[in-house]
């Protein structure tokens, strides 16, 4: 879901590295469509287990883009895109009720999506409870800040 890697980590040319970072990110959030009437809870756990799988199969690339290149301009652009994208479509699905919500909704999804990241990240290196306890923290996790803006609408 944030992670983001595959980018050619060996090439010297940063706008092969920003193609090649951006196009696994896309392809990554293709796996991840997300409906308004779908179910908010399923389509989280999917997200995240889609993202887990990607993450654990490239497991050295994403540390390597979120540890060692996290300052390099390129990465964190691309790093930042995908966290944008995925805000902004999580944004698109949620019930938010009114516009007068929509903005502390947005701060908790940005502030959300930078929890997984670093939970993730810690995850992938030691991995100290199973993937199931991971994922349905972070999924509990959003539950729990998006309740007191969204009350009726959060399961």
């Amino acid at each position: 879901m944030i992670l983001t890697g595959g980018w050619a980590l060996s090439s010297a040319s940063a706008s092969r590295k920003y193609s090649g970072g951006r196009t696994s990110s896309i392809r990554l959030l293709e796996q991840v469509p997300l409906d308004r009437s779908g179910d908010l809870l399923g389509q989280l756990e999917d997200g995240l287990d889609v993202h887990l799988d990607y993450f654990v199969a490239h497991r050295n690339t994403v540390l390597a883009a979120n540890r060692v290149l996290a300052g390099d301009p390129v990465v964190q652009t691309i790093i930042d895109w995908e966290l944008g994208v995925l805000r902004t479509r999580l944004l698109d699905v949620l019930p938010i009720p009114d516009d007068s919500v929509r903005a502390a909704v947005a701060a908790v999804l940005k502030s959300w999506l930078v929890f997984v990241r670093v939970l993730c990240l810690d995850w992938l290196t030691a991995e100290t409870c199973t993937r199931a306890e991971l994922r349905d923290t972070c999924v509990g996790a959003l539950l729990g800040a998006l309740r007191p803006f969204l009350r009726d609408e959060i399961p």
